[in-house]
């Protein structure tokens, strides 16, 4: 076999392609394939999840209404179960002006008003009580 020169003489591989394929390559293919919708895609657990959270939010709901509403019912003590507490538990005096501020003790003696209207009215009742020298020792 004799000798090639490749600078000389030009080797052809065979094979031809036509002119301007590459630029027309893409859009015969894009003719060639179907246009498909895009689908929408749901995941499985989304459904699960929507119920799972609805019922602990019932769940949520179903304690937390009674609960406040049983709160709000125990939080209004009247002036009679106080005052029955407070004779059961010998609670003097003392003690409970210990737990006093000065705020509260003026709006005591405003809402009491002892010192200006009803002074003739608590002689009345001082005078008329049998603990006369309980409420003096007091």
């Amino acid at each position: 076999m004799g000798k090639i020169d490749i600078e000389k003489e030009k080797v052809t591989t065979g094979f031809k392609i036509p002119e301007h394929y590459f630029e027309q390559f893409e859009a015969k293919m894009m003719e060639k394939i179907p246009v498909q919708k895009e689908v929408k895609v749901v995941s499985l657990f989304y459904k699960k999840q929507v119920w799972i959270s609805s019922i602990a939010a019932l769940l949520l709901l179903t304690i937390a209404i009674p609960v406040y509403f049983n709160m709000a019912k125990e939080s209004s003590l009247d002036a009679i179960t106080i005052e029955n507490y407070l004779s059961q538990q010998n609670v003097g005096t003392t003690e409970l002006t210990q737990h006093l501020t000065d705020e509260d003790i003026s709006s005591l003696e405003n809402n009491l008003s002892l010192n200006r209207i009803n002074s003739d009215a608590l002689e009345d009742y001082l005078s008329e009580s049998e603990n006369l020298e309980y409420y003096i020792n007091e």
